[in-house]
């Protein structure tokens, strides 16, 4: 069983994290239309709200990242390993993001809507942030 190679988590899961940034802003436009409604924050969002956006987007990369390489000794290398830490990586995001239905600010159809959209584009993150990754 190889050693996690550090240096090599971080870079993937900051990679991960910009191209989640990135996914994530074009999904919130294009079927978070609710959520953005619900939350007038959101329609003009401050820079502090952009920065600890992305740097909550980072760290959830570099989970993601830390736990492909985690679970590669188990599943074998390669993008296989790859989706299946995405999907870990979007049952987590789901269920922070569940958290505002029950608050009432969010109908569950858009809810449901965003987190359908969400599966996809989290597995195709996790794969291509742990592309360069090798022990």
């Amino acid at each position: 069983m190889g050693r996690i190679n550090w240096g090599r988590v971080l870079l993937c899961g900051l990679v991960a994290g910009l191209l989640w940034s990135l996914l994530s802003l074009t999904l919130l436009v294009l079927v978070g239309g609710d959520l953005i409604n619900a939350v007038p924050r959101l329609n003009a969002p401050s820079r502090g709200l952009f920065v600890f956006s992305l740097l909550v987007n980072l760290a959830m990369g570099i989970w993601a990242m830390w736990l492909y390489a985690a679970i590669r000794p188990r599943y074998g290398p390669g993008p296989k390993t790859a989706a299946v830490a995405g999907f870990a990586w979007w049952v987590m995001y789901s269920l922070a993001k569940a958290n505002w239905g029950p608050f009432g600010l969010v109908s569950p159809k858009a809810l449901v809507s965003l987190l359908a959209a969400t599966l996809p584009a989290l597995i195709v993150t996790a794969v291509i942030g742990a592309w360069p990754y090798e022990e």
